[in-house]
């Protein structure tokens, strides 16, 4: 018999994200934000984020707060290589890139007395990589198209509670676009669309068997000004929203799709051309059928 009842599955799989934060998804929301449509110039340029998101808040599909006391502590460090190339295909410059994340969690969950569970997790995450990234420049304009492939890296079990990966695969089609203007402003906006494979290992409420998470789209966007010559103030965040309900063995679960949107202050501060500094807190709201939090991070940015 499974440790775990088929009430606490659910929360687990379905409340609770099986990624960093988009629900049983391991698509990472709100990475991007200043020059994120400027693909780098030829040559290996690596970027490291840490992360930290807190949540003691839960929504549900009309956005109202659940009443069980729970709590979810997230941190990362994610670690991206990109590699540009000498090659151009249709006037832009080819690339690739890999997604490495490492994942700690801790997440509890009360109902009155009743501790339904209390599990910390660390492991590797689902790790990305792209077979392509084209990226195209003019004077103000930049812009990048891609392809990005989550792998089921992360760890799984579905006798836990919390788990770091997502045991299946999702392809993410993205278009990212900046706007860089000689007097000082930036507005930059990355769109990606997800397609999720089952994960052929689910058991929870709705049953034992084959479990799709619905096509989500995501952004992630940021608004800038240069304060001084090397030094950008700015507002940005991220938009998730679930276009399908999941299903379990082809049927419709209902109350699945999920919603956020976050907001927050971003800065940037360019040590030399080929070193930068990215901080930034994101604040949740309109949230539905996820945790609400905030998102804290810092990204270093280095080029070879």
């Amino acid at each position: 018999m499974r440790k775990i009842s088929a009430v606490l599955t659910l929360l687990a799989l379905v409340v609770f994200p099986a990624s960093i934060l988009a629900g049983d998804s391991s698509a990472i929301l709100g990475t991007e934000d200043y020059f994120v449509g400027a693909l780098p110039p030829p040559g290996f340029h690596f970027i490291n984020y840490l992360a930290y998101y807190y949540a003691d808040e839960f929504r549900n599909s009309d956005g109202d707060k659940i009443p069980e006391d729970f709590k979810a502590d997230v941190a990362a460090e994610v670690l991206r290589g990109i590699y540009v190339s000498d090659i151009e295909v249709l006037g832009a410059n080819l690339g690739w890139h890999v997604v490495v994340p490492l994942v700690y969690k801790d997440m509890k969950m009360r109902m009155g007395d009743f501790t339904i569970f209390d599990e910390s997790r660390a492991s590797l995450g689902d790790i990305y990589f792209s077979p392509f990234l084209l990226g195209w420049h003019s004077d103000v304009l930049h812009w990048v198209v891609g392809l990005d492939i989550i792998a089921p890296t992360g760890q799984y079990n579905n006798d836990y509670a919390v788990n770091i990966g997502s045991n299946h695969w999702t392809f993410e089609p993205a278009v990212a676009v900046s706007l860089i203007l000689p007097e000082g402003l930036s507005v930059d906006l990355k769109l990606m669309y997800d397609f999720h494979t089952e994960n052929t290992d689910y058991i929870g409420m709705a049953g034992v068997g084959d479990y799709r998470t619905g096509q989500q789209f995501h952004l992630d966007y940021n608004v800038g000004y240069a304060v001084l010559d090397n030094f950008r103030l700015g507002v940005g965040g991220y938009y998730l929203k679930g276009l399908q309900d999941d299903e379990l063995d082809g049927n419709k679960i209902a109350n699945t799709k999920e919603q956020v949107l976050a907001v927050g202050p971003t800065a940037l501060y360019s040590f030399n051309p080929g070193l930068h500094l990215v901080a930034k807190v994101q604040f949740e709201t309109e949230v539905e059928n996820r945790p609400q939090g905030i998102f804290s991070w810092l990204k270093l940015i280095y080029s070879f």
